[in-house]
């Protein structure tokens, strides 16, 4: 079977022939590692079409064209990197007073290059890789333009004018989930970061009140187009994995360090596929590979025994040395279904 069918069948846990791969790598691992990582990578290729239109989009936005120089993003967020290896933090709100609401204008949802630009990668791909595309954020949306505090102090408030915002930005994300499954795309990755390293940052409770909806909207819309919803958080999130299972996600892409794996494969393992989070912050980079291996493992077994129901990957940061790097996709190109 080619690389789409594998991804396919392990998402709706159908038995794929082996574990599939997939490859997720920050620019300061390709300045440390350079074609050395390209060379694993080439060994070990990835079963998913990741089109990447950095470049043109607002992704290099985000990360800015020079150190200490601000970038303006589609939204109007200016964004300032202070390192080669990390993505900027925005440093100016557009809609830091609420006095700007009324005259902020939406950016328009197409005519933008990544469109054409997946479209030329899927037409020369013909059909052999599972095609996943970003379908934007919601909740950092909404704090990379009015600030995190003030976006906490709004929800606490229930400000109506957080309501016309989220609105707005899911008018947006809505416009181009049309689009990318017109195109015939496979999964849609929807991604907000809503836990800190033990809790939520906010209660479940209004979590379910304001976001469940506009994320319900959201997944509805993958779906009749006949993708696949993906959605990335990192951060402590169990209280509503049951929630986004309800509403609809078919592949979670969660920050496993933080959360019990064993506990999450009792109780979620077989009801929604996991996609990647080999731990990042102690055990890829600073581990041995031993320890590497390892925790692959302990992933594999807790999400991927059910006749699929797992999809391999890890974050490589500048800080991974090369051969934990290529003990993970060792490990995960090792497991068969048989």
């Amino acid at each position: 079977m080619n690389s789409r069918e594998r991804v396919i069948r392990a998402i709706e846990m159908r038995k794929p022939d082996r574990l599939p791969i997939t490859h997720s790598t920050l620019p300061g691992a390709f300045l440390r590692h350079g074609k050395k990582l390209l060379e694993l990578y080439s060994r070990y290729p990835s079963d998913v079409l990741s089109p990447r239109y950095e470049s043109a989009t607002m992704a290099s936005e985000e990360y800015g064209p020079k150190i200490g120089v601000g970038s303006r993003d589609r939204w109007g967020a200016v964004w300032v990197r202070l390192t080669d290896y990390h993505k900027g933090q925005v440093v100016e709100h557009p809609l830091d007073d609420w006095s700007k609401l009324s005259t902020y204008k939406f950016p328009k949802p197409l005519g933008w290059p990544e469109f054409e630009i997946v479209e030329k990668a899927m037409k020369e791909d013909r059909g052999e890789h599972y095609v996943l595309v970003d379908g934007d954020t919601l909740w950092q949306r909404i704090f990379y333009l009015r600030g995190m505090k003030n976006a906490l102090i709004d929800l606490m408030m229930d400000r109506k004018e957080l309501y016309i915002l989220r609105d707005g930005i899911l008018d947006y994300i809505l416009v181009r989930v049309e689009k990318w499954t017109s195109m015939g795309v496979d999964g849609i990755q929807f991604r907000d970061d809503w836990g800190t390293q033990d809790r939520m940052m906010i209660r479940p409770s209004l979590w379910r009140e304001f976001f469940k909806p506009a994320y319900a909207e959201m997944f509805r819309a993958a779906h009749k187009g006949g993708a696949h919803v993906h959605f990335h958080s990192d951060g402590m999130i169990k209280p509503i994995i049951p929630d986004l299972i309800e509403i609809g996600v078919d592949v979670l892409n969660l920050q496993l360090g933080v959360m019990s794996i064993q506990d999450l494969g009792r109780e979620f393992g077989g009801k929604v596929c996991f996609h990647g989070g080999v731990d990042r912050q102690r055990i890829l980079p600073r581990g041995s590979v031993k320890d590497v291996e390892n925790h692959v493992r302990e992933i594999v077994e807790a999400f991927g025994k059910f006749n699929g129901g797992y999809i391999g990957g890890g974050e490589v940061g500048a800080d991974v040395p090369l051969e934990n790097v290529e003990a993970m996709l060792r490990t995960f190109w090792s497991y068969r279904y048989t």
